[in-house]
C-alpha cells in the first residue's frame, strides 16, 4: 500500500466510529436453476464474483471451501477444493473435523487473473479470520493465511467481513478483537482492521477502529472505487442503528471524511457506480439508500424503494421506477449487485454479479445452493437456462 495512503488510513481509523412491476413477457417455461453444491449450512457461508472470464462461486461445505468456475454465461466448467479442515480437536489426524466446528462467513474478490478469499472459521475454543489468495489457476496450492481472531457474537449472516482489491493487492477489512472505546460513555467496542492481503501473508494496515456496539447484522462493508476508498461500520450505540461512511481519497489531491447515514436503518449492502458509493438499507421494512460522493459534498438520498430493470443497447440498466431515483447501468462487469436487484431477480440471501453478459444471481433456496442466469433479449432482461 503506498506510504501516503496507509498514513492516511491510519489517523483516519483511529477515529471512533460514531455513533414489480408485472413482468412483461409473454407467458414462457421457466427455467430451472442450477444446483451446484448440495447444501449450504450457513447462509452467509458462499460468494459469487465476477471475472475477466465469467465469474467463481465460492461456497463452505461443512469443513471445505470448494470454488466452482463460471464462464461468461454462467456455464460451469470446474469444481474444486480449496481448503479442508481434516484434524480433529485434539490434533490427532484421523480425519475428523470438531463437531462444533463451522464456517460462518465468507467473501471473495478477484483482481486480474488472481483471486482471494477469505472466511470465519469457528469452533469450540475459538473465531478467527483466515484465507487464501492466488493465481484463479492455483488457487487450490495457496498457502494458509491466518489473519486473526474474531470476536463473538458476530453479525449474521453477514457483516464481519470484507474485500477489494487496490494497487495490484487485495485488502480486507474485519472484525477483530474487543478494544477499549475511545468514547468513555460508550460500551462494548470491537476493532475492525484493515489488511493488506496477498499471497502467504497478511499485515495490518493502521490501529482499529472502535465501534461500539456493533449491529447484529451486516456491521460492515468496503469498496474502493476510482480514486476513494469507502468503508462502512454500522453501531447500535445509540439505541437504534445507525452506519458511518468514511471516505478517503489521496489522489489528486487528500481529503478525508466520515458521515453518519441511514439512520434507523440495518444496512444490506452497497455498490460502486463510477467513483461513488450508493448504501442500501432497511428501515423498518422500506429500502433507502444514499449516495456517497467526494469532496465536500455531502451524502445524498437516493430513492430505491421500486426497481425494475431494461435492455438497452444489449445491456440491462436498473432503474428506480416512477421517479428520480437510482440509475445503474451494466455494461463491464460488475459485483456487488445483489441490494440492488429488483425483486423478481431476487432471491433469499442472494449475492449477485454481472459478468459483461450474464447477470447471474446465487442464493439459498430449499436449503441448497442455486443460481439463476439473465441474459437481455431486446428490451427485456430474460431468465435463461444455465447448462
Amino acid at each position: 500500500m503506498p506510504t501516503r495512503v496507509g498514513t492516511w488510513l491510519a489517523l483516519l481509523l483511529a477515529c471512533q466510529a460514531c455513533h414489480h412491476r408485472a413482468d412483461p413477457q409473454e407467458s414462457r417455461v421457466v427455467p430451472k436453476p442450477v444446483r451446484l453444491h448440495p447444501s449450504v449450512p450457513q447462509s452467509g457461508a458462499f460468494d459469487l464474483a465476477s471475472t475477466e472470464a465469467g465469474a467463481v462461486l465460492l461456497v463452505a461445505e461443512g469443513a471445505r471451501v470448494r470454488m466452482t468456475v463460471l464462464d461468461l454465461a454462467g456455464k460451469a466448467h470446474e469444481t474444486k477444493t480449496l481448503y479442508r479442515k481434516e484434524l480433529a480437536s485434539d490434533g490427532s489426524a484421523d480425519s475428523r473435523v470438531p463437531q462444533s466446528f463451522e464456517i460462518d462467513e465468507l467473501v471473495a474478490a478477484t483482481l486480474d487473473t488472481r483471486i482471494a478469499v477469505i472466511w470465519i472459521e469457528r469452533d469450540r475454543s475459538s473465531t478467527r479470520a483466515l484465507g487464501l489468495s492466488g493465481s484463479l489457476s492455483e488457487i487450490a496450492q495457496a498457502s494458509l493465511v491466518s489473519i486473526g481472531d474474531v470476536q463473538q457474537p458476530i453479525a449474521t449472516p453477514r457483516g464481519n467481513l470484507a474485500l477489494s482489491a487496490t494497487d495490484g493487492h487485495f485488502v480486507a477489512f474485519t472484525r477483530a478483537s474487543a478494544t477499549p472505546c475511545v468514547d468513555q460513555t460508550q460500551r462494548d467496542c470491537v476493532g475492525y482492521s484493515f489488511f493488506q492481503f496477498d499471497s502467504g501473508r497478511s499485515r495490518r494496515s493502521g490501529p482499529p477502529l472502535a465501534v461500539p456496539e456493533p449491529c447484529a447484522k451486516n456491521a460492515l462493508d468496503f469498496a474502493v472505487s476510482g480514486p476513494r476508498w469507502y468503508y462502512g461500520v454500522c453501531s447500535d450505540s445509540g439505541g437504534r442503528p445507525a452506519t458511518t461512511v468514511f471516505t478517503i481519497q489521496n489522489e489528486p489531491s487528500y481529503y478525508a471524511r466520515a458521515d453518519r447515514v441511514l439512520e434507523g436503518c440495518l444496512p444490506v449492502g452497497a455498490v460502486a457506480i463510477a467513483d461513488d458509493w450508493v448504501v442500501a438499507g432497511d428501515c423498518a421494512g422500506a429500502r433507502r439508500a444514499v449516495r456517497v460522493r467526494g469532496g465536500d459534498r455531502a451524502p445524498e438520498e437516493v430513492r430505491v424503494d421500486r426497481l425494475d430493470a431494461v435492455c438497452q443497447s444489449g445491456k440491462p440498466l436498473i432503474f428506480q421506477l416512477g421517479v428520480a431515483g437510482l440509475k445503474l447501468p451494466l455494461s463491464a462487469r460488475q459485483d456487488r449487485l445483489e441490494a440492488f436487484l429488483p425483486a423478481r431477480f431476487s432471491v433469499p440471501g442472494a449475492r449477485a454479479v454481472w459478468t459483461g453478459q450474464t447477470l447471474l444471481v446465487a442464493g439459498v433456496v430449499d436449503s441448497q445452493l442455486t443460481l439463476k442466469g439473465y441474459r437481455c433479449d431486446s428490451t427485456l432482461l430474460r431468465e435463461v437456462e444455465l447448462e
